[in-house]
């Protein structure tokens, strides 16, 4: 069950005398009382109930024993919540502190001491310090988050998130102690090396000196102005007071009149410093025809027909300036993503061109190798091919050796039968045998002239001659052959790299192709980008002048507004009585008193800072004994010391800038739509928070919180381009983010004077958002405390148009004394 505030009991508690009752109720509670009626003092009384402790206490602005009315010497607080429990807390003064008794009924069962604050804390499922972040919304949160500086913003949503120990943690690094003791020894060097400079721009040592009394004249004489115009600005303060005194009902008035007037004022100080003269609609408007007319023919240019179509749609009059630009945004931001896109092609086709030319030098390599194996063996290839020039293939050669082969063992046989016979008949023919030894036959004489004569044709050497040449023919053969087939293996090898390099050349001449079509794709994609980029920027630049002129533009309606606001203000001044001549000219020498005593103390640092140099360099003439290289040493020990120390703040600052987008990541998803839920148009369509980093060297890096709303067509906008209505709603819907985010069992939001303006629009505006946020869920319970009237009644309207619960609680101040008066 989330918890709710019922009813809160104080009895002399700060400016409440005796015993005072509120009893609040769910939806909206406003307390409302002028300056001084203790609305804020409502505010402490919850905080002090429920923890002990409060805001201005942690903060050392005031002590405990402050909340004890000044007439007693005891306070009595007690608070009772929406589940029954209820906790009851006593202060009693001891001299200059203050002793506490606490007491607290939880599921009907009573605790007293510290058990009663430690099951406070479970109950309500948070501490004092979450409490003080983002259930107590104060005025200072909100207007740091809205009109804040970055470096302001950020810190507060550190708090927020519980992040402050890290920058904590930096500022506790003693880097301006060592940083004091580094200026003092460079002016200590400094003071040796700028003598000679302050005798050049003075003349001598004496004349400096002579300078320094001067410039203490000159002090003296400037305190003496300061003194008299402060007391000047005292007395014009106390004449004003004195002025509004005894006029019931003129305070209201009176600072609604000086906010308008310095809001006034602010805007043509802003519009004068911009340089801004003269500025209306119709220029503007041709403007933006003629920025509509450009940017149509670059969406044609490049393709992109539907934009340009509904560009040439747009009508641009006096009346929907705003609305146009926001047109001419949208369609430019799509010039921008085709920019992008081109962008991406180019750089996706730069990595397939430099995949390809990769696989290219690989190609390359592998035809270089191929090239050297087939140099490497052309020789014994050439050889190959001459022998088969010469003999024919190795086929025909083993033929040929076959055939040698066959014919050499024919002759052979023949030879040895011709050998054999031959012997025979030399036998024969030596012995002289009557009888043939092989057939037995009788031979005569002529048998034996015969056997002379075969011998004589069978001792021929023809037939040997024959059988040599058959012999060499066939080793030369089988030489041939035992070396070709040698080389063959060789030649195949041969044959199919060249087959190979045949291949790599195709590919390689393939992705060269591709090469040059690629190249010719980001030339062409280059050519587009950069003619987009010429456009764009010039585009952009022109539109940002021309968003600027629009802004401008709403400032001097703005100021109309405010002149007229003045008039109507001094009108009901002087209905009431007040001489608005006299005022005028009140605030007037107020103002001349105040920049008149602003230029005195900045006169009087100026020489105060000179006085202070020349007294630390004239001093130590002569005096100085320390050698100074001495002091050299010691100052570069202290400058590594402290780069060291800057290296740590450096880790910090990173740790920092992660933990915060972590942290950032809690409630991202549910500031968009909260915002969605609190604002109702359509000019926006989300918001948003991020984490800017931001690199700045040897410092480390910088993170920063960026809070953003989204156009329509996702375009962001930073919060200071926003009105102080949007800005509102976005810093509402941050804080409920966080709300939401942590786990607790809180249904109820404090806020004390949230919005101090006086802007009838923000306040419309803020009352709006409280009802919104009631009605949609959010929060089941809030108590507001305001001084303004009209803010009371546009809080209760909204109210009553959304059909949510209210009450009022005037609070009401006569003399010293507070009363409480509660509506029905």
């Amino acid at each position: 069950m989330r918890i709710r505030i019922k009813e809160l009991v104080i009895r002399d508690f700060r400016g409440f005398s005796n015993e005072r009752r509120i009893t609040f109720g769910d939806g909206i509670n406003v307390i409302h009382g002028p300056v001084g009626s203790g609305k804020t003092s409502i505010i402490q009384a919850i905080e002090y109930a429920l923890y002990g402790t409060q805001l201005e206490v942690k903060e050392r602005i005031s002590k405990l024993v402050d909340l004890i009315n000044e007439e007693v010497d005891e306070t009595t607080i007690r608070l009772t919540l929406s589940d029954g429990s209820s906790v009851t807390r006593a202060l009693r003064r001891s001299g200059d502190s203050a002793r506490e008794t606490v007491r607290a009924i939880i599921d009907s069962v009573v605790i007293k001491g510290e058990d009663a604050d430690r099951r406070i804390i479970e109950l309500l499922g948070i501490d004092d310090d979450d409490f003080e972040r983002f259930v107590l919304v104060t005025h200072r949160a909100l207007e740091a988050l809205v009109y804040g500086s970055i470096v302001r913003r950020s810190i507060l949503i550190d708090k927020l998130f519980g992040l402050e120990i890290l920058d904590n943690l930096n500022k506790s690094l003693p880097m301006t102690q060592i940083e004091r003791l580094i200026t003092e020894l460079r002016q200590r060097l400094a003071s040796i090396k700028e003598l000679p400079e302050i005798t050049s721009k003075y003349g001598s040592i004496e004349r400096a000196r002579e300078k320094m009394s001067e410039l203490r004249a000159e002090i003296d004489r400037l305190r003496g102005e300061e003194e008299e115009l402060s007391k000047a600005y005292n007395e014009l303060l106390l004449k004003r007071n004195e002025l509004l005194k005894g006029l019931r009902g003129v305070e209201e008035v009176y600072s609604n009149y000086i906010a308008t007037r310095l809001r006034r004022e602010g805007i043509e100080e802003e519009l004068s410093k911009a340089n801004v003269r003269d500025i209306n609609e119709t220029s503007i408007r041709l403007r933006l025809e003629r920025l509509r007319d450009a940017l149509i023919e670059r969406l044609e240019e490049f393709a992109l027909v539907k934009d340009a179509e509904e560009l040439e749609k747009l009508v641009i009059t006096n009346d929907n300036l705003a609305d146009a630009l926001e047109r001419l945004y949208t369609a430019f931001e799509n010039l921008v993503k085709l920019r992008d896109k081109l962008t991406e092609d180019k750089d996706y086709l730069g990595r397939v061109r430099q995949d390809l030319e990769l696989q290219a030098e690989s190609e390359k390599a592998s035809l270089r190798e191929l090239e050297g194996r087939l140099a490497q063996e052309e020789g014994r290839v050439r050889e190959y091919r001459d022998l088969v020039s010469k003999y024919g293939e190795p086929e025909r050669i083993r033929r040929e050796l076959e055939e040698l082969r066959a014919k050499l063992e024919k002759i052979n046989a023949e030879e040895g039968f011709r050998s054999s016979l031959l012997n025979v008949l030399q036998y024969i023919l030596t012995t002289h045998t009557d009888k043939c030894p092989v057939c037995g036959k009788s031979l005569s004489d002529e048998d034996y002239e015969t056997i002379a004569r075969r011998i004589k044709e069978l001792s021929s050497k023809e037939g040997m001659e024959s059988i040599d040449n058959i012999r060499d023919r066939i080793n030369e053969l089988e030489k041939v052959l035992m070396r070709m087939e040698s080389l063959r293996a060789i030649v195949d090898d041969y044959e199919a790299a060249v087959e190979r390099a045949r291949e790599v050349k195709s590919r390689l001449e393939a992705l060269i192709t591709r090469l040059e079509t690629i190249d010719s794709s980001i030339r062409d994609l280059d050519k587009r980008i950069q003619t987009l980029m010429r456009f764009i920027n010039e585009f952009r630049d022109e539109i940002d002048d021309v968003d600027k002129a629009i802004s401008y533009l709403k400032k001097y309606r703005e100021l109309e507004k405010l002149r007229a606001r003045e008039d109507e203000l001094k009108k009901q001044l002087a209905s009431l009585g007040l001489d608005t001549n006299t005022v005028v000219k009140l605030e007037d020498d107020i103002k001349y008193i105040s920049d008149k005593l602003t230029q005195v103390r900045n006169k009087l640092s100026e020489d105060s800072a000179e006085l202070s140099r020349l007294e630390l360099i004239l001093s130590r003439v002569g005096l100085d004994k320390e050698d100074p290289s001495t002091l050299r040493r010691r100052l570069d020990f202290l400058e590594e010391f402290y780069n060291k120390l800057g290296r740590i703040r450096a880790g910090i600052r990173d740790v920092q800038a992660r933990v915060r987008d972590e942290m950032i990541k809690l409630v991202r998803d549910n500031v968009g739509p909260i915002f969605k839920t609190l604002y109702p148009y359509e000019d926006l369509e989300g918001a948003g928070i991020e984490v800017t980093v931001r690199d700045r060297g040897v410092v480390g890096v910088v993170s920063e919180y960026t809070l953003y709303a989204f156009r329509p067509g996702g375009r962001k906008v930073t919060v200071s381009r926003l009105s102080d209505g949007q800005r509102l709603t976005i810093a509402l819907s941050f804080l409920l983010s966080v709300y939401r985010a942590t786990s607790h069992n809180i249904d109820f939001l404090l806020m004390d004077e949230p919005i101090p303006y006086v802007d009838q629009n923000i306040r419309r505006a803020f009352a709006s958002l409280l009802a919104r946020l009631v009605r949609e869920g959010l929060v089941g319970q809030v108590i507001i405390t305001t001084q303004s009237e009209d803010l009371m009644i546009d809080v209760v309207n909204a109210a009553r148009n959304t059909g949510i619960n209210y009450r009022v609680v005037r609070l009401v101040k006569e003399g010293n004394e507070r009363k409480i008066v509660q509506e029905p």
